[in-house]
């Protein structure tokens, strides 16, 4: 199975080879190179990434939450 690693910056696992330890203030964090690469770009293209993270990412949060919602109905916790 291959090893992931979580990206500080899009908060977003990614495999090992996608990922390169990156400093900040805090010392070394794992980033992912899309994120690296998206950085270097103009402030325009930084901040479509950035919006189309956040609906990755929300997207992602949505799909967990109607799965935990489904679990929790076929379990007999929440009423269906």
């Amino acid at each position: 199975m291959m090893e992931m690693l979580f990206c500080y910056c899009c908060r977003v696992h990614h495999p090992k080879d996608q990922m390169r330890p990156f400093r900040t203030k805090q010392g070394y964090r794992w980033r992912c190179i899309r994120s690296i690469e998206a950085a270097a770009c103009s402030r325009r293209e930084r901040d479509a990434f950035g919006r189309q993270q956040t609906e990755i990412n929300r997207a992602d949060a949505q799909l967990v939450a109607e799965r935990l919602a489904l679990v929790r109905v076929e379990q007999g916790f929440m009423p269906g």
